[in-house]
This record gives C-alpha cells, structure tokens and sequence, in this order.
C-alpha cells in the first residue's frame, strides 16, 4: 500500500515538489555525510539521511513522514534545535561522520555550514561551549610518491588544530603499507584525505588500512596536492621564531617532496588560510618514524591499549589504568603518548628518572596529584578562544588564576631536589611563569576584583568617566538593597542573605526550614526553592532596585566592550608561552599520573632497566598483567619470561584454554610497551633491551577487515610480522591457523615458527594448540617449549595458570566439556571417538617406527647376504641355510 504523503513541513504542495526535485538532483555524497536543512525554527533530514538518522538517533522509524506526491515523493524527518545539537554532537565526536547544513537564501538552498571529525572549526562553539576540555583533533593527508624497486613512497602532512602545528614525514613502505599504518597510529587522526586515483591500485590498498585503523577517508582531486600554493600559506601561518628568517621556503622540512603535497592538501581540506584566526599560528615539525616503536592496529588491539567503544571500566585498558591525570592537557598528552612508545634510550630514561623521584616522595607526588594540577583548567582550550575572538574576561581571568598558581606548585617541585625532574620541569616553568608576569599585572589593572567572587567580570571603572559614574550609580543601588535586606529580615523574623547570580540578579535567601514564613507572606515573590540551596525570593522594592541595576550594568558591560576587545587582543600576544606552559604541564602531569599507578598498585610496579636496542636481552620476574590483576575477585598468578639472543629467542606454549597462555604473552608485551613509554612495570625486576616493534597476531576475526575472512586477517597481519619483523622485535602470536583445516593449520604454524626463530630470531611468545610444534625444539636449540600447568580429576579441571618448562603432555577438551555441562551422550561419544584416535595414531606410529627398522634391518640383511656370497668356501646348503637364518634374526 502506497505511503501518502504528509504535509508536516507547512509547505504547500507546489513547495514540497519543488524540493523534492532540488533534493535529488543533489550531487552523490558518501554515506558517512548527513545533510541537514535549515528552517528557521527546525531542522530536517532527507531521504536515506532521514532513515538513518530515525534509527540512529530517535530508534524508531515512526517519526518518518512523506512529502511530494505524483510519484515524486521523499523521506522527511524533523529535528528540533535541542534535538539538532544533540545529534550533531553525536556525528562529528562519536559517529565520526561528516555534516552538511544548508540554508534557503532568497529561494535558494547553499551550504552555510560543514564540517568532519578532523575539521571542526564552525561547530567549536556548538561542541565545546560548555565542555572544559577540547579533544585532540588531527587531520592528516597522504600522498604517493613513484615506485621505486617495488619500494613505495609515501608522503604525511600532518595538521593539529589544537596544537597547533603541522607535522611532515616521508618514508618508504612495502605493497601492505605497513609502515603506513605505523604512523597512522602514531599520529591518531580524526580524518585523512587522499588523492582520489583510480588508475592507480594502491589507492584502495592505502584507503583500506587508513580505514582498518578507524579514521574517517575523504577523497580529493589530485590539483589539491599541489604545492604551488604551499610557501605562500606557509608564510601566512607559521608562528616563526625570533631570529628566524621569515620565509617557509628556508624550512628544511619543505624539502620532503612528497610530504609537503600531502601538507598542502591538509591545509587546503582545513581552509586555513582563508580564517584569519590562523595567521601566524602554526609550527612546522619532521615527525621521524625511526623516533618510535613499531605499533599496528592489530598490536594496539590486542595489547588493549586504549579503550573500546562502549567500555564502562577503566582498568580494561592500559591507556585507562594509566590515566590518573588532572589536567585536560595531561589527558590529550597521555593518549599521544600511548600510540608513540619511545626507542631512544635516554628520553625513555629520563622520563623514568622523574617518575622514580615522584614515587620515592610521597608528599610532592600527593600534593601534585590532589592540589596543584586539578586547579589548571584547559589553557590551550582558553587561548584558542581567544584567538577566535569569542573569549570574554572571565576568560581572561581563569588563565590570570591559573598561572597565579603556579608559584606554589614550583616550590612543591623545588622540595624534590631532583636534576632531571628540576632541568625537564621546574626551570621551564619559573621561565615560562615569568614571561607571564606583564599578562598578569595586565589583568590585574583592569579587572574589578571586588566583583569577581560573585561571578560578575567588569573592567575597574577608573578607565574613563562614564563607567566611574556608572559604578557610583551602581554602589549605591547596593546599598539600597542591603538596607531592604535589613528591613527584610526584621519583618519575617528570619535569618535572610542578600545574593546575585547571572540568572536572577540580586535575590533574598533563606534556608528551606524558614521557607514556610516567606510563602505564607504575599508581599514576596518565591523564584524558586532547592534543596541545596534553599529558598530565593523577592520583596516588590528588591524587585525594583534589582531592575535599575541591571540595566546600569548593561550599560556599563557595552561601554566597556572597547577595552575588553584591547584585553583579549593582548591576551592572544600570549599564545605561544600559554602553548608551551600547557605542554609542560602536561609532561608533568602524565609522569605524575605514572607515578600513582605505580605507588597506589597492591603489588610491587618496579623501575625497568632499560638496554640499548641490539643487546638482545628480556628478562621478566614475576611478571603480571595490570589491567587482569585489577579485575575483580583475581588473585594473579605472576610469571617469569627469560629470552636472550643466541640462547633462547622463541617460546612455544601449549596448555589448556582458558589456562593463562594469551594472558602470559599479553602480560610479556604489555610489560615491554610501558618500559618504552617511561613507565614502571608490573614485575618484580625488569631487563629489558629497547625493541624496534611490537608486533601481534591475536583473535582475529571475520569483522576487523571488511570482506575479508578469518584466516585471511590472520594471513595479512602475519605477513605484516614477517615483513617488519627484526632481530630486534618483539613477536606474540595466539592460535595461529584455527582459520583453516587442522593439517593446513599446523603446516602453516609450523612454517611461520621456524620461519621466525631460524632467519628472523625476533623475541617471539608463540601460544597454540598444534602440539607438533613443540618437536620444533629438538632441530631449533633457540626454541623452547612452555606449558600452562593444569590438574585434573574425573570430572574436573583445575587451571593453576603457572607457566612451566616443557611441553604440554595432553588435551583438557574432554574436562572442559564437562565443566560446560555437555549432555553426558555427547561426552561418552566424544570420549569413545577420543580413544579410536589417539589408538589408531598410536598404531600409526608404532607402524611408522618398524617400517623405520625394517629399511634398517633390509639393508643388513642385504649386506649379509652379500658377504656370504662372496665366500666360496660355503656350500649352496650352507648358503642357504644362512640366508634363512638372516630373515629370521632381521625380517
């Protein structure tokens, strides 16, 4: 039955159909983009944007209406304005889609507003207006270079809008874009553009693993990234240092080819150069892929190292067990950091140096943690404000209160006597502290601070004539009040409070207890009651004085907007101390927040010994898992893990399921992860030599790469291994070639085993289920076995999660069948099919072995019967007699 058409738009009929059509004749967007219209009092969605959006936000299609008619017809769906801002939110910072507003301008619909997850800029005020902290926010671009000896180039240009800088990389990558992926992940964009290219295969190869690490893909033409325009925007928007020549075509980083189209393409998508808020803004900086470890999506994923969607705990992450920080800046920091682990040794140290001293001084770490930091509100988020033009004094004033701060938090720090905390942190900050003193006394000549405790942020009236006499008239309106509170409160016999809030002006207080007299007495007016904070009212000459205030204040607010504009204007002059201030605080901070984990955790965290890369040494006592230890009702079993090059580089480890073999191998990396950020880690001692990459093959399934199977994921990310593995990596695989046939599986396993231990000799934790690797170890000295220990009775199995040398000498399927309550049908005939197997492999074998002895003894017989016939001297019965004898001794 056909839907008939509803006019819930109040347009005529003739309207409807003329959208109808302009609608469609739209050009194709991706499905990821929604487009909104804009009417005034509403807004509305279209098409499959209105299905999608009624399923999505409202979870029912009930609200979908027809418009149009004579076949011309079109899905309508309205949003309020509360409702639009809501999902907006919900699109651009947790969908991570694009958005489209239009507006009908004399008859005609346009785009007034766009905008992605990585170019928010016209909807800042919409997402972060009431929000104390902004989100990292990164778009970057990448751009192919030519082949060269099946070595691909690939370019980066990298552009943070909260940061404020511009990131350049170049490096060479194989047919699987491995190294691609790396510096996605590093980098942590919200979006990427790439060259659209349909000639060019690589194209769909790149777009999919930009995708596999969950980033947005936006395709632009190829004149983009061109970079004919690039120093002249350059110019316009680097902040260049004092001294520096002022012209980007000097830049060093300008001479990365192949990058710089990819940056040019960023800055284009962002439309940087057309909003002057952006002038002389940015920095420019090589991001060297060689500076981090190597980290894949499916290492971030099995390592858990930041949350999955959804997740209400913070201890299933590391990133969430690792985030104690109090500061917007600290929190963005950390996230950077989680996605960069470090190879150079003496950062990673000094970042240890700072944590150990924080550790070993309780008051100066407490007093950071529960006083100092939790005061520094988001400085980055306040000056890009004011950059904006949309800051008010309060603005002004909350940068004023946070730097007033931080003299006491110095002299906490100076209490440490530390020289790497003092030379990384606390002399940066008495500098920067210092280049803040003329913002601050700036602040203080203009600013009435007599006001400021009541909310109210007024420039002091002594800057001109007018705003004096306003203030008097003001003043004195006060006192009028207060006089009408003394009168007040003799009338009702009650304790009442003058007060003011932006909401009602001034207003009589009195507890809820004496809320009974006010309302009884008609000569007041109730504004509300709360629970906390009691009972507001109003007398009728209240009412009045606070009318006359008000509109003096509204005066005295628009006179002074002039020197408001001057405040903010010097305000921005600040950007680049209140910049690298916010970075400083933040180092601090994670460190801080490194330190709490470490000192707060029931079991000992210990300082890693770190070794420079290319010593070939791991050695773990006692190690644990710091997200599993901190579940709920686990009594932890720790573990030692011990590899050393030319001794033991490969562990196989076999074991019931469930029995701690994909624990034991997370906790190993897991481990070596938080060495390299600078953490301490879950053991009892730590040897630990710096690693090139992690790499991790575990769980894969048939969702993480669309189209593609389980066994091909673990085909992909194990060819990826294979491909970027060195001698100075390390490797955890789980259940490698369950996606397959059981011979197919252990063939490959095997294969890929030996593979990784004989050529590649990577540090390498290998979990699985196909025992026949374990014989590896009897041609492969590096290679040892390890098994998860078990104990088990008739119907029961008991998992002591103990990890012991060896191999595992049977299979608990059976027993877990049992624990799992299988029908006891089902057991028996499992059991009976068990026995037939194991019996006629055992059979198989003991055949295989005496076809082995009987080669041998054939050959002896053979060689027997040779020597007799040489010798003359025996008879044919004689001969014979020998020969008979031999078939029976060897055949």
């Amino acid at each position: 039955m056909a839907v008939k058409p509803v006019n819930h738009l109040n347009l005529d009929p003739e309207q409807q159909k003329s959208f109808v059509l302009f609608y469609k004749s739209l050009p194709e967007k991706p499905l990821t983009t929604v487009r909104f219209f804009n009417r005034q009092d509403y807004y509305t969605v279209h098409g499959q944007d209105a299905v999608f959006a009624a399923k999505d936000f409202y979870k029912t299609n009930h609200l979908i209406k027809i418009i149009g008619s004579d076949g011309d017809t079109l899905e309508s769906l309205i949003f309020n304005k509360a409702n639009f801002e809501a999902y907006i939110k919900q699109l651009l910072l947790i969908n991570h889609y694009r958005v489209e507003i239009f507006i009908n301008k004399g008859g005609k619909w346009t785009i007034e507003f766009k905008g992605s997850p990585g170019n928010l800029t016209q909807f800042e005020d919409l997402l972060f207006a009431n929000v104390e902290q902004i989100e990292a926010n990164t778009v970057i671009a990448l751009k192919l270079g030519p082949d060269f000896r099946n070595n691909k180039i690939v370019g980066l240009g990298a552009v943070d809008s909260v940061e404020r800088k511009f990131q350049l990389s170049e490096f060479t990558d194989d047919e699987y874009f491995s190294h691609t992926e790396s510096m996605v992940i590093k980098v942590s964009p919200k979006e990427c553009v790439l060259m659209i290219d349909g000639s060019n295969p690589d194209f769909e190869q790149l777009k999919k693993v930009v995708e596999r690490c969950g980033v947005l893909v936006t395709s632009r033409k190829k004149v983009d990234f061109s970079t004919d325009s690039l120093v002249q925007d350059l110019n316009q928007l680097i902040l260049f240092e004092e001294g520096q020549q002022l012209n980007a075509h000097t830049l060093p980083q300008l001479h990365l080819e192949t990058a710089c189209g990819a940056l040019a393409a960023a800055i284009k998508y962002l439309e940087l150069s057309s909003d002057s808020d952006n002038l002389n803004q940015f920095t420019v900086e090589n991001l060297n892929y060689d500076k981090f470890v190597h980290l894949d999506s499916a290492g971030v994923e099995a390592l858990n190292l930041i949350p999955t969607p959804g997740t209400i705990s913070k201890n299933d992450s590391i990133l969430g067990i690792l985030d104690k920080c109090r500061t917007p800046h600290g929190h963005r920091l950390l996230t950077q950091w989680i996605k960069q682990p470090l190879r150079d040794l003496n950062k990673i140290n000094e970042r240890l140096d700072i944590v150990e001293s924080l550790i070993n001084d309780t008051d100066v770490r407490q007093q950071l943690h529960d006083q100092h930091l939790r005061l520094i509100p988001d400085l980055q988020a306040l000056m890009r404000k004011i950059q904006r033009k949309k800051a008010n004094l309060q603005d002004c004033y909350r940068i004023y209160h946070a730097v007033q701060k931080l003299p006491s938090l110095v002299e906490t720090l100076n209490n440490s006597d530390h020289k790497t905390l003092n030379s990384v942190i606390v002399m940066p900050l008495k500098e920067l502290v210092n280049d803040m003193c003329n913002y601050q006394s700036m602040i203080e000549e203009t600013i009435d601070f007599t006001l400021v405790e009541r909310g109210d942020f007024l420039i002091q009236s002594g800057f001109d004539e007018e705003l004096q006499e306003m203030r008097n008239q003001m003043d004195e309106l006060e006192k009028k009040m207060k006089s009408n509170l003394t009168k007040t409160s003799e009338t009702l016999q009650i304790q009442v409070k003058l007060d003011s809030n932006s909401q009602y002006g001034f207003f009589f207080k009195a507890s809820l207890k004496d809320g009974k007299t006010v309302s009884n007495n008609k000569s007041y007016e109730v504004l509300d009651t709360t629970k906390g904070g009691g009972m507001r009212f109003r007398s009728s000459k209240l009412t009045e004085l606070n009318n006359d205030y008000q509109t003096i204040h509204q005066k005295y607010v628009e006179h002074q907007k002039s020197i408001v504009e001057e405040v903010i204007k010097t305000a921005s002059s600040y950007n680049g101390t209140l910049i690298n201030l916010s970075r400083t605080l933040a180092h601090l901070d994670v460190l801080t927040s490194f330190a709490m984990l470490a000192a707060s955790s029931l079991r000992p965290y210990v300082r890693p010994v770190l070794n420079p890369q290319g010593t070939g040494l791991l050695d773990l006592k006692q190690v644990r898992h710091p997200c599993v230890e901190l579940q709920d009702s686990v009594s932890f079993i720790p573990n030692d893990a011990y590899f050393k090059q030319g001794e033991c580089t490969f562990n196989v480890i076999t074991g019931p399921n469930m029995g701690g073999k994909s624990t034991y191998i997370r906790s190993v990396a897991t481990a070596v992860f938080m060495a390299h950020l600078g953490s301490f880690v879950p053991c009892d001692s730590a040897e630990i030599s710096v690693v090139d990459a992690i790499l991790a093959r575990v769980g894969a399934n048939d969702s993480q790469i669309k189209g593609l199977s389980t066994f091909m994921v673990e085909m992909i990310e194990t060819v990826s291994i294979l491909k970027k593995a060195t001698v100075e990596s390390l490797v955890i695989i789980d259940e490698l070639g369950r996606g397959t046939s059981t011979y197919e599986g252990c063939g490959i396993a095997c294969a890929i085993a030996e593979r990784l231990a004989t050529e590649t000799k990577a540090f390498t934790l290998f979990a699985t289920h196909f025992h026949e690797l374990t014989k590896l170890s009897e041609t492969i000295p590096s290679i040892i076995n390890k098994h998860v220990t078990a104990v088990t009775s008739e119907n029961n199995l008991t998992l002591l999660y103990q990890v012991q040398q060896g191999s595992c000498d049977k299979s608990f399927g059976i027993h877990v069948a049992i624990m799992a309550k299988f029908p006891e049908n089902v057991i028996q005939d499992a059991s009976k099919k068990l026995s037939l197997l194991e019996s006629f492999q055992n059979q198989s074998n003991s055949e295989n072995k005496q076809n082995e002895l009987n080669e041998a003894d054939k050959e002896k017989f053979l060689n027997e019967c040779k020597r007799y016939a040489k010798e003359q001297t025996s008879s044919d019965q004689d001969l014979f007699n020998q020969i008979k004898r031999l078939r029976t001794e060897f055949l």
